[in-house]
């Protein structure tokens, strides 16, 4: 018997109600049947296409990373100037974050630790960085970028962008994000000192 393709609505559905509720209750007090009565699926659907929770999870952060990987490179894609490719990068990681505010959060609260699924998290974010680095590289290369480590500078632009994500997530009221990404930029591309201070 061949095996139906998944419902692409259906499948949506499940997307953002896993992500939901993991990012607001933490995977393990996460169950299958909340995520099915969240996404108003029947629990053997769920189960039709994952092995459980877990197979979820990995799907849910996998399909996340692929869009943010798939985004950005869509925006330094032809761009020559590495300096101008690092600020639309990080201008579309903050633009993801707002977009799935859920998969930041679940970044954050399930990447550090040992176990296979947080090293599994780990290594795409890891896999993530790749993309990053190609920029990064080719800026230290041309003496654009003062850096000397392109792996230090990736965990730099992707931590800071979801750390600061996640405390205007938590404030109350809106945010200007555009002030967001300016300072962001300040921040991490142009250096935090102004010019003859410190040493």
């Amino acid at each position: 018997m061949s095996r139906t393709p998944f419902d692409p609505d259906k499948k949506r559905r499940v997307f953002d109600a896993a992500a939901r509720l993991f990012a607001r209750k933490g995977f393990e007090k996460t169950t299958v049947d909340e995520i099915a009565e969240a996404a108003e699926v029947a629990k053997g659907t769920v189960y039709y296409y994952f092995k459980g929770k877990e197979d979820l999870f990995l799907f849910l952060v996998e399909e996340g990373m692929a869009i943010l990987k798939d985004r950005v490179r869509g925006a330094v894609r032809g761009e020559k100037d590495a300096g101008r490719a690092l600020r639309r990068a990080l201008r579309t990681q903050l633009r993801f974050f707002r977009e799935y505010r859920d998969v930041c959060l679940i970044v954050l609260t399930e990447a550090w630790g040992t176990t296979a699924r947080q090293e599994k998290l780990q290594q795409m974010i890891g896999d993530y960085y790749t993309v990053l680095e190609e920029i990064v590289d080719r800026g230290i290369a041309e003496g654009v970028l003062r850096a000397r480590d392109s792996e230090v500078v990736c965990g730099a632009l992707f931590g800071m962008t979801v750390m600061v994500a996640l405390h205007f997530f938590r404030r109350p009221g809106p945010a200007d994000w555009d002030l967001i990404g300016d300072e962001l930029e300040n921040i991490l591309l142009r250096g935090l000192l102004s010019s003859g201070s410190g040493t």
